[in-house]
């Protein structure tokens, strides 16, 4: 009674009666590829590369504000990738066959899900913070290069962890675990219910969810452009300059360049769905379309463990102190 009780307040989620665009069995076939086999196998690759560059950043130094800024969007992309690992493990079979006392995928959303989600708002405002710099560098080099010293860029990759990760708040004043009867497993269960609270919350947590990705979208997709334009007409001076401090910050303007396009292409899905659920009020967790959302959620989660786990490939390829230090890494190591 005391549990009844307590849930009377909250709407359970529960799966809706009215047709849905997508079926069970196709929503489990997009589960399996980006949460369990394709998704996660891409996911530990990304932690271990992370962990590398993690290593590989420490032992460059953080003389130059690009180090700085290239560790904290590193951090940011371990740790959302390791939330996201997390989630991954409670979508397989065999954790679901423990027949746990809880929902697996209702408590994964809640808890690690919307962690990952802060982490991946992170990665957002860090890689506009990046792309901002060498923007600034190019328009105006004299003037950046005396503002961004690594002291400052340091505190200011800082801030943005606190500030960005704070946007996910919102969903925790409206969302929480309880008890409630399946039907389907014939007994008791803590699934994730919203409380009274999301009515007012929805249109505060609609603009903080959004203003974040959207706004450092759009400053990412700006910046990249006027950055690849500045390069394109400075080519040919660049070209004839013997200038060794010159080159380097070409190759670094065009490896930024290269990192803000993958994550254009990798974050436009989101950007779409945050669109798509402005026109359509029944793409939701408990909508009507609660299937069709979860399996866009699940396309968001693997293109976002895309952008996080190749970032070490275009380090490798672009910078050549990065590929000089992990070379010496593995070359001592199998020396000794």
């Amino acid at each position: 009674m005391e549990s009844q009780n307590n849930a009377s307040s909250l709407m359970v989620i529960t799966v809706s009666t009215a047709i849905q665009h997508i079926d069970d069995q196709l929503a489990q076939v997009f589960f399996f590829i980006n949460y369990v086999s394709l998704g996660q196998a891409i996911n530990v690759f990304g932690i271990l590369s992370n962990l590398l560059s993690i290593l590989v950043f420490g032992k460059l130094g953080f003389k130059e504000t690009s180090n700085i800024s290239l560790l904290g969007l590193t951090i940011s992309d371990l740790c959302s990738l390791v939330t996201l690992f997390l989630f991954n493990l409670c979508q397989t079979p065999e954790f679901y066959s423990l027949e746990l006392p809880f929902e697996p995928y209702d408590v994964a959303f809640l808890t690690v899900g919307w962690a990952h989600v802060g982490f991946a708002r992170v990665t957002c405002c860090l890689t506009a913070f990046i792309i901002l710099e060498r923007c600034l560098c190019i328009v105006l080099p004299l003037k950046v290069k005396a503002i961004l010293q690594p002291r400052r860029t340091a505190l200011t990759v800082i801030v943005i962890f606190p500030i960005s990760y704070a946007s996910i708040f919102p969903i925790y004043c409206t969302a929480s675990l309880v008890y409630s009867f399946s039907q389907f497993r014939n007994k008791t269960l803590l699934v994730m219910a919203y409380n009274d609270l999301r009515l007012e919350m929805e249109s505060v947590s609609s603009v903080v969810n959004n203003i974040i990705p959207v706004s450092s979208f759009i400053l990412i997709v700006v910046c990249t452009a006027i950055t690849v334009y500045q390069l394109n007409k400075m080519s040919k001076w660049r070209a004839s300059t013997s200038n060794i401090s010159d080159r380097g910050d070409r190759k670094l303007e065009k490896m930024v360049v290269l990192i803000s396009a993958i994550f254009i292409v990798c974050y436009l899905p989101c950007e779409i769905l945050f669109v798509w659920m402005l026109i359509d009020p029944e793409l939701r967790f408990d909508g009507q379309q609660s299937n069709l959302f979860k399996v866009c959620v699940s396309i968001l989660y693997f293109a976002e463990t895309l952008n996080a786990s190749t970032n070490v490939f275009v380090y490798y390829c672009m910078s050549s102190n990065y590929h000089k230090t992990v070379n010496n890494l593995f070359c001592g190591a199998k020396k000794v």
